[in-house]
């Protein structure tokens, strides 16, 4: 009996005991697009009776996504395309609806720890200013009393992002650098943006690991039980506005959608009350990042960790070789364990629909 195919987009690791299980019940072709134009071609040729499509991490991004000429003439025999991302912006879902595809993603279950893991990491940088100290320690002054009173002596200039060390003074404990406090985030604010699995998860981390009092905002209030089932005391905001006076970390946690494209702004960043620390793990088309470098320049805005970025791939220019900023290249779900649960996630859609026919154990379209 003749296997169905496979088409996949992308890598995985190929020793997975659940790839080797799949290859028994499905013919496997791996692919590499060259081209929008190449793929279509192959579409109509070799690949016209594909049952179903695994998009790797990179997926259909390299053309622009899953979506016009490439969905026009994907193949009639194709029934599902599985995504390993809990994001799947670039596939026209509606779409491949039309045509009778199924179109699924991985839930965010395997992202949601390591993603909190890193906000934990940015969050205790923002607080404690550990960039700041680490652009002072050097071989030129290997004494860590006198680095801790060059830094607390030194002053920060907002305009460059670089903490200026002064000169020794004595001795310092190292509860300030360049002006600025170092803080447990114990008892301070942090709302978070957004409050699907991953944003519950960094609130429970914060909470729990940090001692941080949780605020959140989202399209929809939870209900009373909703909240009650949370392992942590909650409060909502109806927007950013609204915890304007109590904010001093907010967590980007949201989705990239028409209704969040530049959610943080020059206004918002002027109306929230005090200086305050920001982190982006969400869309980086949440925020308005020329608003951000005007609000790191001039102080109102203390630190920035960011992971997506406004024009991704190409990261803002003058968010470099700061030291009140850390620019991770979007991994913060990227750890082993994570990367083969999304391959695992997908291959057991695959099989719901081909060989089970039902709709996808994940389907968003």
């Amino acid at each position: 009996m003749t296997k169905p195919k496979v088409l996949f987009v992308g890598d995985l690791n190929k020793d997975l005991p659940e790839y080797i299980e799949f290859r028994k019940k499905f013919e496997c072709i791996d692919y590499t697009i060259e081209s929008d134009t190449q793929l279509i071609l192959d579409f109509q040729t070799k690949f016209h009776d594909i049952a179903a499509i695994y998009g790797g991490w990179l997926g259909f991004a390299g053309i622009g996504g899953f979506k016009n000429e490439v969905l026009k003439n994907a193949p009639t025999s194709l029934q599902l395309v599985a995504v390993c991302s809990v994001g799947y912006d670039g596939y026209d879902g509606s779409g491949m609806a039309s045509r009778n595809m199924h179109l699924t993603n991985v839930p965010s279950q395997g992202a949601a720890e390591p993603v909190a893991d890193l906000v934990m990491y940015n969050t205790l940088a923002s607080f404690r200013n550990f960039c700041m100290f680490q652009q002072v320690v050097s071989p030129k002054i290997n004494h860590t009393v006198q680095i801790r009173s060059i830094s607390q002596s030194g002053a920060f200039d907002s305009e460059t992002g670089h903490a200026q060390p002064g000169p020794v003074t004595g001795y310092a404990f190292g509860e300030i650098i360049a002006g600025r406090s170092c803080l447990n985030p114990r008892g301070h604010n942090v709302l978070i943006v957004g409050f699907g699995n991953i944003g519950q998860t960094i609130a429970g981390k914060l909470y729990h690991g940090l001692g941080m009092n949780i605020h959140y905002t989202k399209r929809n209030k939870l209900s009373d039980k909703e909240e009650k089932s949370l392992k942590y005391p909650v409060t909502y905001h109806k927007n950013i506005i609204d915890a304007r006076d109590i904010v001093d970390l907010i967590v980007i946690a949201a989705p990239g959608t028409p209704q969040t494209v530049h959610l943080v702004n020059e206004e918002v960043i002027d109306l929230i009350s005090k200086p305050f620390r920001i982190i982006n793990i969400g869309r980086g088309s949440i925020i308005d990042e020329g608003a951000l470098v005007k609000g790191l320049k001039s102080g109102k805005v203390l630190f920035a960790g960011l992971d997506v970025y406004e024009e991704e791939p190409r990261i803002h220019p003058e968010l470099f070789g700061r030291h009140d900023v850390i620019l991770t290249p979007h991994i913060g779900a990227s750890t082993m364990e994570n990367y083969d649960y999304t391959a695992i996630m997908a291959m057991k859609n695959i099989e719901n629909v081909i060989l089970g026919g039902g709709v996808g154990l994940s389907k968003v379209n």
